[in-house]
């Protein structure tokens, strides 16, 4: 059988809070899994204090900068190879924890429109959506729009910057939308980051 383990020890935790960045807000999947790590901790007498930043890029910059302890990130994250081949950071942890259930959004009482229409959605989703939306490529007209998060297509969405999201189920309860199509919860891998000189 084949097993892999890795422990996760912070030096002196109950000294000061620990400060974890990801993708935010909260409501995006990241911080979904970064909430459930807090819960955790918390059961260990280790204060977390979230850090929401707006893209990975800032994150680490932030991490390499001091200004957070940890950084969480998730393996769907297209470019997560620049946290392992950064010579500064040593590689935590490693951990599966599922996202929020994942579909196809619209805004309540709107029109289903799946033709000359705009879908906004992160990169990371994206291959759902033929799952979501079937033949999607033979609709005519469909433009898909890229942004930062989760978070950010739902909030797009309900501004109405877009006809449909995919998005998850807690940034589509936070902005009052309705699922069109459901595909479940992934099961993730995400790594925690640390920067080496803070290593004991």
């Amino acid at each position: 059988m084949l097993k892999f383990s890795m422990e996760f020890n912070y030096p002196n935790p109950s000294q000061t809070p620990l400060k974890v960045g990801t993708l935010g807000p909260n409501n995006t999947s990241s911080g979904h899994t970064l909430n459930y790590l807090a819960s955790q901790w918390q059961a260990e007498e280790i204060t977390v204090t979230p850090c929401w930043f707006d893209s990975f890029t800032e994150l680490k910059d932030s991490l390499l900068d001091n200004k957070v302890d940890l950084a969480l990130v998730p393996h769907a994250y297209e470019r997560i190879n620049d946290f392992y081949m950064e010579p500064q950071f040593k590689l935590r942890f490693v951990f599966t924890y599922p996202t929020p259930v994942y579909g196809l959004a619209k805004r309540k009482n709107s029109e289903l429109v799946t033709e000359n229409c705009t879908i906004v959605t992160h990169p990371a989703p994206f291959p759902l959506l033929p799952y979501l939306l079937p033949n999607y490529q033979d609709k005519i007209n469909i433009k898909v729009k890229f942004v930062n998060s989760t978070s950010i297509a739902a909030l797009e969405l309900k501004e109405g910057l877009a006809d449909l999201a995919i998005t998850n189920e807690q940034a589509l309860k936070d902005n009052d939308l309705e699922f069109i199509a459901i595909y479940g919860k992934i099961d993730m891998s995400w790594s925690i980051f640390q920067k080496q000189s803070l290593l004991s």
